[in-house]
């Protein structure tokens, strides 16, 4: 069976402590007890010393009296839980008046520990209060794992474009750039503004199934070979609808050549049935195809590609997507400018 007394106890030695504390004697017993079960311990004599303290050094969790000179305990909290509300606090108190234990709670203390102090009960205090929060950084760093092998397969399949088609891979790693800067111009959470970013580096990913001489073609397509070019939105969404993304990149991938006014493919779609992901990577599809070299046209520029998105604000593309896409290509028109070889 395992102990938790020693369970605690080597947790303990991994944590850097601030203790704060106006009692000369107290503070003496305590910081003794505290110097030989932690890794680090900062000690301060009263709330000011202890949040600057706090301000200086790193500490994983604060133990603090709660009436003391200069600055009391709870004044010092609000300020440390101002700054990083995830740092538990542990409040040590011979007081149970009612408006100490109000504000406290107010203020998000984490933990009550009274005088005179049962160093058994201050541990436990210790352990459960930051194992909360340890534990939330093995979740988030679980999910990080989780977002970065994510990542990676839609940087395998980039890549599989790439080696199929160097035109189509770096059109969809200018796309990818520009739609992450057009969704940072909106305002967008980073979150969002990843998801979108992933789903236009994959956009064109189901022109795997496309056969390359039709891709590579000079002239003009064929109708029957436009129709074909057209199914790669489709067959991505099928190559990418089994895989659990935090975002709804299967759909981008899909939805990335319809337009407001239903035109577009391959469902017809219009205006509000069109999720905003789709609507930027649609414009910065666009400005993209049309600034870049393609095997059967050269480059139009970027100033062509303003004037085909201003012409088409409002009823092809989203008036506001435009707005930001038109900003980010006057400031940084490198974005998407032609590259100096095929898939650069």
């Amino acid at each position: 069976m395992n102990d938790p007394g020693r369970a605690h106890a080597e947790f303990l030695s991994t944590l850097s402590v601030l203790y704060v504390e106006d009692d000369a004697l107290v503070r003496a017993q305590l910081t003794r007890f505290l110097e030989r079960r932690v890794k680090h311990l900062a000690v301060a004599e009263n709330g000011r010393a202890g949040l600057e303290a706090f301000r200086t050094g790193h500490h994983d969790v604060v133990i603090t009296d709660i009436k003391m000179p200069e600055m009391d305990g709870l004044q010092m909290a609000e300020q440390i839980k101002a700054s990083s509300r995830d740092i538990p606090i542990i409040v040590i108190t011979a007081y149970s008046d009612r408006d100490y234990l109000i504000r406290a709670i107010e203020l998000g203390v984490n933990r009550y520990v009274t005088k005179p102090i049962d160093p058994d009960l201050l541990v436990e205090a210790i352990y459960r209060a930051v194992e909360v929060r340890f534990k939330q950084q093995e979740v988030d760093r679980a999910n990080r794992r989780v977002r970065d092998t994510l990542e990676q397969t839609v940087m395998a399949m980039a890549r599989a474009i790439e080696l199929r088609d160097p035109y189509t891979d770096g059109h969809q790693k200018r796309v990818a750039l520009l739609a992450a800067a057009i969704a940072e111009d909106m305002g967008l959470p980073p979150e969002r503004v990843d998801g979108i970013r992933l789903g236009a580096l994959v956009h064109d990913v189901g022109k795997i199934q496309v056969p390359t001489e039709i891709l590579s073609k000079p002239g003009a397509l064929r109708d029957v070979e436009r129709n074909i070019v057209r199914l790669h939105a489709k067959a991505g969404e099928e190559l990418l609808g089994g895989i659990d993304f935090p975002w709804p990149i299967a759909q981008m991938v899909l939805r990335h050549h319809e337009r407001l006014d239903g035109s577009g493919y391959p469902d017809g779609l219009k205006g509000d049935e069109l999720t905003l992901e789709t609507k930027i990577i649609a414009v910065a599809d666009v400005a993209e195809a049309m600034s870049s070299h393609r095997p059967y046209r050269p480059a139009l520029g970027v100033k062509a590609a303003i004037e085909e998105l201003r012409r088409g604000s409002g009823r092809i593309y989203d008036g506001s997507v435009v707005d930001s896409c038109i900003r980010v290509l006057e400031s940084r028109p490198e974005l998407i400018g032609p590259p100096s070889s095929p898939g650069s």
